[in-house]
Formats: structure tokens, C-alpha cells, sequence
């Protein structure tokens, strides 16, 4: 079989799944809880912190060198989290996959994730920059939804990295989201999850929040032009 036979009956049968009605609330609870055990492995959780701290290290070394270069901060805040059982069982029923942990792991890329926060928009830039020349990490994919946003108006640099973990069976790759977000950027999309994200199909409501996100765009734009303007004096 070709492989582009084969990719068009994968699809044909991811859009089968993805198009059956929700399953039975007990068949649900029970794969989620199963993705909950997976995801409470000691193992995985170790791989999932080393990750963590690698890139929160690095994280931290380019703050300190770029603040250093600008003379104020330029990362203000960084989190980071693990996926939820929820939320993996939800997105892997949402693109149409078969909702068990195996598939998350083969399928998702964002299973462990890190958000990066900074003043201004350029700069989510520069601290993106300082992670591709990282040797020891990969950049898998970058995916610049601040110069192409997405329709509900969110904005967002998103790198997928691959960091190396070492124990005792070797090396080992965690796959790992970073997401670079302005404060008017997070603020945005904080209250976005918070006011919209589980009650989708309001089409009064998505575009007042794309008006909003157009309006938090336009005060980042004209903050860097203030900072500029302020620098240069």
C-alpha cells in the first residue's frame, strides 16, 4: 500500500471517529481515569520535570543575559504544567484519535508545557532566538500565530522543542511546548479560556473577543513604540 493511500485511510478514519456521537459519560470517565494513571507513572513525571527544569534553567540564564543587555526585565513571568487527563482525553477525541495515553504520546505535542511571558512583543522574539541557537535542544516546529493569528484573534509564538533526558536506559527525548505571549497577549487569552473556551458556538460573543484581541494587538504595537521613543531620548 502507498503511503498516500495509507494517509487518506487514516484520515477517512480519524473523520469517522471524530463524527460519532460523544461517548457514554461512564466510558469517558473510565479512559480519562486511565490517562490520569498513566500520567501519575513516577517515570513519566520524572521525564516531565527534567524537561521542565532544563528549560526553565535555560529560561532563566536568558533573562538574566537580555535584562542585563536592556537594563530592565525581560521575561516577567514564567509557569509551566503537565496536560491534564481532561484535557488530553478532550483534544485526542477532538482531532478525531482513538482517547488513550499511547495515542497522546505519539500524537500530541504538548503534553508537557511551558509559558513564557514578556513586556514586549519583539522580545518574545529575541528569548525565541536564544532558544534555537541552544545546541543541546531541537526545534521541532515553530508556529508564529502573532503575525498569522488565529480566528478568535489569539496571539502567540509557539515552539515545540525536543530537550534530551538522561538516566540510567539512556537518552531520552521529551517533546515539549514553549509558549511565548505578551502580558496583554496572556491576559487576553487567560480570560479567553476562562470566559469562552467551554461554551464555543456564540457568535455574538467570539466576535467581541476578537474586537478585544484587535484592541490589546493595537496597545502592544503602540507600547514598543513608546519604549522606542523612550529609549531613544
Amino acid at each position: 500500500m502507498s503511503k498516500k493511500k495509507s494517509k487518506k485511510i487514516r484520515k477517512e478514519q480519524a473523520q469517522e471517529f471524530s463524527s460519532t456521537e460523544p461517548e457514554h459519560p461512564e466510558l469517558a470517565a473510565e479512559k480519562t481515569a486511565a490517562i490520569a494513571s498513566c500520567i501519575k507513572d513516577p517515570d513519566y513525571r520524572l521525564r516531565c520535570k527534567a524537561a521542565i527544569d532544563i528549560l526553565m534553567a535555560k529560561l532563566k540564564m536568558i533573562n538574566a543575559e537580555l535584562s542585563g543587555q536592556k537594563k530592565r526585565t525581560v521575561i516577567s513571568q514564567t509557569t509551566n504544567r503537565i496536560k491534564s487527563a481532561e484535557s488530553i482525553y478532550a483534544k485526542l477525541l477532538k482531532k478525531g484519535l482513538e482517547p488513550d495515553f499511547e495515542t497522546a504520546r505519539k500524537n500530541l505535542k504538548d503534553l508537557i508545557g511551558i509559558r513564557v511571558v514578556c513586556p514586549f512583543e519583539d522580545e518574545l522574539y529575541q528569548v525565541a532566538e536564544s532558544l534555537e541557537i541552544q545546541k543541546d535542544i531541537e526545534i521541532v516546529r515553530i508556529k508564529d500565530y502573532i503575525k498569522n493569528p488565529k480566528k478568535n484573534g489569539y496571539k502567540s509564538l509557539h515552539l515545540i522543542v525536543k530537550v534530551p533526558i538522561y538516566s540510567a536506559e539512556g537518552e531520552q527525548k521529551e517533546l515539549v511546548e514553549i509558549q511565548l505571549r505578551t502580558i496583554a497577549m496572556d491576559y487576553w487569552s487567560v480570560l479567553e479560556y476562562e470566559l469562552y473556551y467551554k461554551k464555543r458556538d456564540n457568535a455574538e460573543i467570539e466576535a467581541e473577543l476578537k474586537k478585544y484581541a484587535e484592541e490589546i494587538a493595537n496597545l502592544d504595537h503602540r507600547m514598543l513604540e513608546l519604549r522606542n521613543k523612550i529609549e531613544k531620548i
